[in-house]
């Protein structure tokens, strides 16, 4: 489900659309040299969801979070 994406724009980690919600993670700024300037671009993993599973996927990603924590602590 996640795909690598890239974007001159820094994007938001959650960004909700009409239908669905774009979640992004692992995101990175590179250098790149395009026509003889050097221009930022941002590198990231992108999951697009229906609008309607997100809150299921939020929850999810707490619990995970919280389990996590509890291994780690």
């Amino acid at each position: 489900m996640w795909r690598k994406a890239e974007n001159t724009i820094r994007p938001e980690a959650v960004e909700q659309g009409k239908s669905v919600v774009y979640i992004r993670k692992n995101i990175t700024e590179e250098q790149r040299e395009v026509d003889g300037e050097t221009v930022t671009v941002y590198v990231y993993d992108e999951m697009k969801l229906p609008k309607e599973l997100y809150p299921v996927f939020e929850q999810q990603q707490a619990d995970i979070d919280y389990l996590t924590m509890l291994v780690e602590g």
